[in-house]
Formats: C-alpha cells, structure tokens, sequence
C-alpha cells in the first residue's frame, strides 16, 4: 500500500485526473449505488433541470470525488514545489484577513466538493497571519498517518479531536488562530438540527452555531475549484452572512446551509452527489431514499 500512494503521488496531475475519470465511468457504467443516489439527490436538489442535464452532473460528480482520492497521495507527499504551483489563484483572499480582524479566531468551512485539500494544504505555506490546524481524528493505520503530515506540510498544525471536536476548538480559537473544519455531513442523533439544504431537511450539526456562539470566531467559507484539463485549482473565499452569527441555533444552521448551498451552485458537477447526505429525516416523515431499496 505505501508503494501505491508513493507511486500515485509523483505521477502527473493529468494522469491522476485521468484515473479518477476512469474509476468514476467504471462506477457509472456498473449502475453503483453512488450513481443512484447522486441521480435521486439530484432530481430531489435541483428539479429546475432538465434530465439530461442532471444525468451529466452526476456522472462528472463520480469522477471528481474520484479524482479527489486519486490526487491526495501528491498533496500529501508529492513534490512541495508542484502542490503549491498548482493551486493558481486565491480569490477573495481578503475575507481572511477581515476575519482575524474580530481577533477571536477564525473558522474556515468548506465541503466535500472539488479539491477541497488542494486548495487548504498550501494556503497554510503562503498565507501567514495566524497559524492554521486541521482538524482530525485520530484513526491510526497508514492513510492516517501519511495525510496528517500532508495536511501539515506547509506549517499548517494538526490538532487532534479524540476528546471531542468541540473542546478541540475552542483553545486554539481563543489564541485567534484558524481551523478548517467540514460540516457538510450528518452527525449523530442529538449532534443537529434539521435545516433546509437545496429545498430538503438536512440534519446539520450544532457544532459550528455553538461554537460561534461560545467563542465568538469568525467565519469564512472556501471551496477549491477543480480546473479543466488539469490546469490546477482555483481557491474561492467567501464572507460569512451577519445572520450565521445569530444565537438561535436553527437560524444560524439554516445561514451556514444556504452558504454551501451557495458554493455547490457554482460549480455542481464538482459536488460529491452520491454521499446519502439526507439519510436521517424528521420523525414522522418518509425515508428520502426508501426508493433505492425497491431496486
């Protein structure tokens, strides 16, 4: 396994690409679970589209989540020089530094989507007004231990949240320091609320509205762009809307929402549409997937 990712790692990025497009056709053409649950989520999310285009989305959202797999290795391990040169732009940069600007920490939230870690890893080497920590759990094994150095290489700090995410987050915000966290995902029952996400009820984790609350950070939104032909990543900072920053945990699950929302809108096919991202429904309402089980 090590032999495998040292391998994928000094590969060129068109020929990760192009494996990542391969696994995600074979994925495709198999009928998998993913592309069924990428197409329902689709017909559920954004019924303004046509068929076919939805289709189109679905398929090219198979081959970036796979692309994403693919490149990792590189990011992790691979040459310092071409990791860094291939994110190409920073945009909205500057919403960073207005969020150290409050000196009460800052929280950087992105999604899976794109090339989320292509566009995090080497921001931390290049921009420098607080220290950046990646949040993880420790899982141990060999994939554990390559990524967390990966994400670290550039100065950027691990910072381990094996006795919760929250108490993990609140010292390091407290020093005005940055955390990138992901909040796209369904936490444990009593962890969310339910908060609408494209139209649907999405269980949403508390955990950024009580920290917000708690510590009084800032937040900023990033999502890294996958270019076509393999030309390199995009990075996209977006400032977070005053009514995020609100006590009502709901209100402010249903801002931080409507901000990913925003982001999958503007590049969809890069969206990993085949996660089950609205498995858990409120009490008394149907099984958003149910459907899949008839097949």
């Amino acid at each position: 396994m090590r032999a495998l990712l040292y391998l994928l790692a000094y590969l060129p990025l068109p020929v990760l690409q192009a494996l990542g497009k391969f696994a995600g056709w074979l994925l495709w053409v198999t009928g998998s679970s993913r592309k069924r649950v990428a197409l329902l989520n689709l017909r559920r999310c954004m019924p303004e589209l046509s068929e076919a285009e939805r289709v189109r989305i679905a398929r090219a959202s198979l081959a970036h989540e796979f692309m994403t797999y693919v490149e990792s290795p590189r990011l992790w391990i691979g040459p310092a020089n071409g990791v860094k040169a291939q994110c190409r732009e920073y945009r909205n940069v500057e919403a960073l530094d207005r969020a150290y600007a409050r000196g009460k920490g800052l929280l950087l939230l992105t999604l899976h989507m794109g090339a989320f870690e292509a566009a995090a890893i080497p921001m931390s080497g290049i921009y420098h007004v607080g220290k950046w920590y990646a949040m993880y759990k420790p899982q141990g094994g060999l994939i554990d231990e390559l990524s967390t150095r990966g994400r670290c290489r550039f100065g950027g700090r691990p910072l381990a949240a094996q006795f919760g995410v929250r108490k993990a987050m609140l010292p390091a915000l407290a020093q005005n320091e940055g955390l990138y966290y992901m909040p796209d995902h369904d936490p444990p029952p009593g962890s969310g609320v339910f908060a609408p996400f494209f139209g649907q009820q999405a269980h949403t984790p508390t955990l950024i509205p009580r920290v917000l609350r708690e510590s009084g950070c800032a937040v900023v939104f990033m999502f890294g762009e996958r270019l076509p032909n393999a030309r390199g990543y995009v990075a996209h900072f977006i400032d977070a809307p005053d009514d995020l920053y609100q006590d009502d945990v709901l209100g402010s699950a249903t801002a931080m929402n409507r901000c990913l929302e925003q982001m999958v809108r503007a590049c969809p096919e890069q969206y990993w549409w085949g996660y089950k991202r609205f498995r858990r429904q409120p009490e008394g309402q149907p099984e958003f997937y149910a459907e899949l089980k008839k097949r």
